[in-house]
Order: C-alpha cells, then structure tokens, then sequence
C-alpha cells in the first residue's frame, strides 16, 4: 500500500499504480498521510513494515553517495544545492560531506515559499512546524523537516537557507527544460531558482568559488502542460 495526501496529483497516482500498487489518497498533506500509513501498520500487527520516504539512516547513506561522485569529479567544488522538503537529500548531502571531511563546502538548502519548514526551523534554530503547505511544489510539502537534518546543519557549519518564490521555481524549470531539454517539476525549480532568476542568490556571493553544483531531483509529477498550468496561475 501506498499513502499519498490529497495534493497528490492524478499523473502521479496513475504512476505509482502502474508499479501494481494499492494507492489510499488520505489527508490535506504528507504528515497526515504518513500517519494514517502508520496507523495502518499498527493496526496490522506483524504483518506490515513502514516505509518512511525520508527519514530512515538508509536512504540517507543511499544519498550521501552524490557527495562521493561530486567530489571526485570536482574536489574543488565551493557549494552543492539542494531543494529540502523533508530533509531526506539533505541530511544525505550533509552525511556524504562529513564522511569526506569536506566541512569547507557551503550547502544551500534550498525551498519555495509555503513549504519552507526547513527555513523556519533555521531561523530559530530549534525544530519549528508549519501550519499549512500553500507552495505549488508539494513534493516539498513537509510540515516538518528531520530534525536530524536541522542537528547536521548546525554541525556543518556552513548551512545557508534560501527560499524563493514559486513563479520563481517555475521560470528556472522552464529555464533548463529551453537550456537543457530536462523537464523538472517546481521542487526541484527551487533549487535552480537559486542560482540563476528573479529570487537568485547574488552573484558576489559565490564569486570565490571555483565551482558550484545543484543536485537536479524531481521529474516524475511534471508535463510540459502542467509547467504552463502552473506559470499561468501565478
């Protein structure tokens, strides 16, 4: 069984089915939808697992090997990208960098405004909730980051928090789908928007660095429709 929140759009719920999956649409957002799923596991004794989408030490590890990759590409590399919804890339790319004992590389985690839990939590350095997820890009609408991923954040030491604005989000997923052929969906604009665009961090910021990275995630819930969809609402 899969729990998807109602914000789950009907391309994707068509694509989970596909792999043969028992798709339950169940709440207004994913922390409502994870904790139906695990009442239902609960509920079923033995018989199930939980399968969390972010927050497990696995998937974490599974992660933090793009950090492996970059740096051996480019050891040199100033600052690595990232959109945050929970907290799962993150919490990888902050592992991946540690196991390197690479602390000198910035981390931009990066979020759309309306699901900026991460930004929230940062700002007041302790784990902080959101009331309502009201972004276009709810492949990062987590109420709540990891908190594992706020303590690596403090740890590394050279964490900056960067949100933008999702017609932002949409014009940087338009920007590489022209650019790039690579079509991607507002979550992962996020990220995009942050270095180049309207809301883009400002350029003498990241002049010292000889390279920069942003990790490309998320093409799964996007058409070229839903894209002009998107740009037209907002």
């Amino acid at each position: 069984q899969v729990i998807v929140p109602s914000t789950t759009k009907p391309l994707m719920l068509e694509k989970i089915r596909l792999q043969g999956a028992d798709v339950q649409v169940h709440g207004d957002n994913w922390n409502q939808a994870d904790a139906y799923a695990q009442r239902l596991v609960e509920e079923a004794g033995g018989s199930a697992a939980y399968i969390p989408p972010y927050e497990n030490p696995l998937l974490w590890e599974g992660h933090s090997t793009i950090v492996d990759e970059i740096l051996e590409v480019n050891p040199r590399t100033g600052a690595i990208f990232v959109s945050v919804g929970g907290g799962g890339l993150l919490n990888g790319v902050l592992e991946g960098l540690e196991r390197s004992g690479a602390s000198g590389v910035a981390v931009y985690a990066c979020e759309t405004i309306g699901c900026d839990s991460f930004r929230l939590s940062w700002d007041s350095q302790e784990l902080r909730r959101l009331e309502a997820i009201t972004s276009i890009a709810t492949s990062l609408g987590a109420l709540e980051v990891s908190p594992v991923a706020l303590e690596r954040a403090k740890k590394h030491g050279r964490v900056r928090s960067h949100v933008v604005s999702d017609l932002a989000a949409v014009e940087a997923c338009e920007t590489i789908l022209e650019d790039r052929r690579v079509l991607v969906e507002p979550a992962c604009g996020a990220a995009l928007a942050a270095v180049a665009g309207r809301d883009a961090i400002a350029k003498s910021e990241l002049q010292s660095m000889e390279s920069i990275v942003v990790v490309i995630c998320g093409g799964s819930a996007i058409t070229t429709d839903l894209l002009a969809d998107f740009k037209s609402k907002l």
